[in-house]
């Protein structure tokens, strides 16, 4: 059961990274100037992950307790998966919204959240 739940960390980690890819593959698909995309993509990962960062992380001071802990990982996770459909990718964006939902129950079920 403890590689089973290793696993699940991992997966968790893998989902947070493909969530900051989500918003940049979102900045890199609008109609804008080539170095205003990157821009916003860079806006975007740092707002985003700062954010996860401050509110998210295990070690922040300014961690969120239950249940905003879980309301944000799932706004996050939902304002990601929105962007990926929003750039045309939307077997990514279902992909991510179930790995990153099936992630944060076993999260709970587990004691890991």
């Amino acid at each position: 059961m403890d590689i089973l739940k290793g696993g699940n960390l991992l997966v968790a980690f893998v989902a947070e990274l493909a969530m900051l890819a989500a918003f940049v593959v979102w900045a890199l698909g609008l109609d804008q100037a080539g170095w205003l995309k990157w821009l916003i993509a860079v806006v975007a990962v740092v707002v985003a992950a700062t954010a996860w960062g401050i509110f998210a992380a295990p070690k922040s001071g300014m961690r969120l307790g239950e249940p905003w802990l879980t309301v944000f990982k799932v706004a996050m996770f939902a304002l990601a998966v929105l962007a990926l459909q929003a750039a045309g990718r939307t077997e990514w964006a279902v992909v991510l919204g179930v790995v990153a939902a099936a992630n944060l129950v076993l999260m709970h079920a587990w004691g890991q959240a």
